[in-house]
């Protein structure tokens, strides 16, 4: 099970949770913007805060109104029932858009197991990633319209699929979830093509309109969903496309 518990680095998915942003690469942009992540309870607790950053961008939701949201997203499109959110710790984080990034205006819930919750994390910290015991990890985004941005599951023990997992069919699991969660019209999306984010993930690219995308993880363990992402088409083109030799992040 050690590499089904591992935090996969991967590049434009939701870089949101207090974990991902510490472990995952995500970059300091995202973690700059975590920084100022409002006062959130413990899920169980007392309703949470409406952030200050929120009253001053003239945010029309509060805190509470987008977990409740996030919540519901979970279990259209996952069947995840958060009603008991009792073991997590939830945050809500609201981040700028930042062009030089790519980064696209969201706000991300995260539903954090208390498994995961180590405090502040320095440098010289090791943690045994292989061997945690610990709940799945959810994070939900919006865009500034307060629509569904993307959903991103980590840590869920599915049972290994009987059939391999190949690119091609990681490309018709895609599309299908597309399809049935009526994220596209069948008759408009396109396939843009796919490619091994890590050793249990296939990244598939859907055109859904002019010039945005979905960016999709399939388990290629188990053959299911992990995530997906609404995007700038060419951003994620740009995520399954190999770097040129001698060119890099930099």
């Amino acid at each position: 099970m050690g590499n089904r518990r591992n935090l996969k680095k991967v590049t434009g998915i939701l870089c949101a949770g207090v974990l991902i942003l510490s472990l995952s690469g995500c970059g300091s942009a995202y973690a700059n913007e975590a920084g100022r992540q409002p006062e959130a309870t413990t899920a169980g607790g007392d309703m949470l805060k409406t952030s200050e950053n929120a009253k001053e961008t003239g945010k029309p939701q509060s805190d509470a109104a987008f977990v409740e949201l996030a919540k519901e997203a979970l279990e259209d499109y996952f069947g995840v029932d958060l009603t008991d959110t009792t073991g997590y710790s939830v945050s809500v984080q609201y981040m700028d858009a930042m062009p030089e990034y790519e980064a696209e205006q969201q706000t991300v819930v995260t539903f954090l197991p208390e498994e995961l919750n180590f405090g502040e994390i320095s440098a010289d910290t090791v943690i045994d990633m292989e061997n945690i015991d610990t709940k799945p990890m959810y994070d939900v985004s919006f865009n500034a319209e307060g629509a569904i941005k993307g959903i991103h599951l980590s840590y869920v023990d599915w049972a290994k699929s009987e059939i391999p997992v190949t690119a091609q069919s990681a490309e018709e699991t895609a599309k299908q979830f597309v399809i049935s969660h009526q994220l596209a019209a069948e008759d408009r999306l396109k396939v843009l093509g796919s490619a091994a984010a890590s050793s249990d993930t296939i990244t598939v690219v859907i055109q859904h309109k002019e010039g945005r995308a979905l960016l999709i993880g399939v388990d290629s363990l188990a053959g299911n969903v992990r995530y997906f992402e609404d995007m700038a088409e060419k951003s994620a083109v740009k995520s399954i496309t190999p770097f040129e030799e001698g060119k890099g992040l930099g």
